[in-house]
């Protein structure tokens, strides 16, 4: 069973020195985490990273950057709220506090799409089927990137990474285990002991040492033996609420998208929203609606709908704990909530009538034939780095770590899918447009 004491370890991952700096005064190693991630350019780059809709289409729509700032909003809202359940229970550690419960959901919240592609979730798509032309069964998940960057490539000035606390690497991560066990589960070679923390792979290859640093000092429970080919963990229970967060969020706010973009009327989305509100409320929207201030409805309901959800997720986290701490719940907070099937109604709806809408398909094709195409011009690098067009593609590189010689082809292959994956859509776009000469 896990343990509060070692599940909010400060301990840092990727200093030379191995050692947990002391923090500066009225601000913890956690809070010092988050500017970090802030501050790093992989996070900057979210600026020009399509969230659902095109960017460009109007300035109201999100983008991925400004969804995991409000991620990291409610995040922090979550964190406090459980972090003062768990103070008055007498669970957290001298000298932790709620505050930096709600700092280290928060801190994983901003980066929880930091690993992400260009143009929206289609980019990983896009990825491994130009692989498999090329012969290359390699899935590519953004979590598992996502980690990668914390742990390894993000802005190295010393070390490896971004050097985060455990606690922080431990919230961030949905899915703590490698490709390779990932898989097994679903060819049902192992049987998982946690579906849900296996859905997906979140540990890449080279980052297997610091996912064993990180679950050694939260005291995660191993579900596989340390020298084991196939690596998996229990999930952190803080990650559950930063995966909550980003659930309110997305569900809320693309319906809120939708509406401003076009694709959704006004009753439909006041329907939508309507079972998070009481009667008092439906009332004032009702009068705001009598004013033509529909605008102002959808405003006014979207922020009491996520109010509501907040407070629905850190219930389902209380009731939960146990379950939490012994690796047991195999549902997330907002599928487990009493939230469960009005949340589940606004993301089915923005199934059908948002994801699917003509704007959002022809950026998710436009992802498949840009990245495609990258793809397939940066792997004559990767397969022959002494060919007179590899020699061009090497000095393109410069400035992005590229391995010393050219290194070994998987390390050139790994360098490429960074190089592809940490692309803005502008830039990766711009790139498409010179290689073939549409300017």
């Amino acid at each position: 069973m896990m343990n509060w004491q070692q599940l909010l370890s400060d301990a840092r991952w990727g200093s030379r020195h191995r050692s947990t700096a002391s923090p500066q005064k009225n601000r913890s190693n956690y809070d010092r985490d988050y500017g970090r991630i802030l501050f790093s350019s992989a996070f900057r780059r979210l600026q020009d990273k399509t969230q659902v809709f095109p960017l460009g289409r109007n300035d109201y729509v999100r983008t991925r950057l400004t969804h995991s700032l409000e991620v990291a909003h409610i995040g922090s809202s979550l964190g406090m709220l459980a972090g003062e359940w768990l103070a008055k229970k007498g669970s957290l550690p001298a000298p932790i506090m709620p505050s930096d419960v709600a700092t280290i959901v928060s801190t994983a919240c901003l980066a929880h799409d930091i690993g992400n592609p260009p143009f929206g979730h289609s980019g990983e798509d896009a990825i491994e089927t130009a692989l498999k032309r090329h012969g290359l069964e390699l899935p590519f998940e953004g979590n598992a990137q996502g980690f990668r960057i914390l742990t390894r490539t993000g802005d190295p000035m010393e070390g490896n990474g971004l050097k985060l606390t455990a606690a922080v690497l431990g919230a961030f991560m949905k899915y703590p285990c490698t490709q390779s066990y990932s898989s097994a589960v679903r060819k049902g070679s192992i049987v998982a002991a946690n579906k849900l923390e296996c859905k997906k792979f979140g540990i890449g290859e080279q980052e297997r040492e610091a996912a064993s640093f990180m679950a050694g000092h939260l005291g995660l429970i191993p579900r596989s033996t340390p020298d084991a080919a196939h690596l998996c963990w229990s999930r952190h229970p803080l990650a559950y609420l930063m995966e909550a967060a980003d659930d309110i969020c997305y569900r809320i706010a693309d319906i809120e998208d939708g509406y401003f973009s076009g694709l959704l009327d006004f009753a439909s989305t006041r329907d939508l929203f309507s079972p998070f509100l009481t009667e008092s409320q439906l009332c004032y929207v009702r009068e705001l609606e009598a004013k033509e201030e529909k605008d102002s409805c959808i405003h006014y309901m979207r922020a009491l709908a996520i109010g509501k959800s907040i407070q629905s997720a850190v219930d389902s986290f209380v009731n939960h704990e146990e379950d939490l701490l012994q690796g047991r719940l195999e549902q997330s907070l907002i599928d487990s909530s009493e939230l469960a099937a009005p949340l589940n109604g606004l993301y089915q709806y923005a199934i059908k009538n948002v994801y699917q809408a003509r704007e959002v398909i022809e950026v998710e094709a436009m992802g498949y034939k840009v990245l495609g195409e990258l793809i397939d011009f940066f792997m004559e690098w990767v397969n022959h780095p002494s060919s007179g067009q590899s020699q061009k593609i090497a000095i393109m590189l410069q400035g992005t770590g590229v391995p010393r010689n050219n290194g070994g082809k998987a390390a050139r292959l790994e360098h490429m899918l960074d190089y592809i994956s940490g692309m803005t859509d502008s830039f990766a776009l711009e790139t498409y447009r010179k290689l073939t000469g549409i300017l």
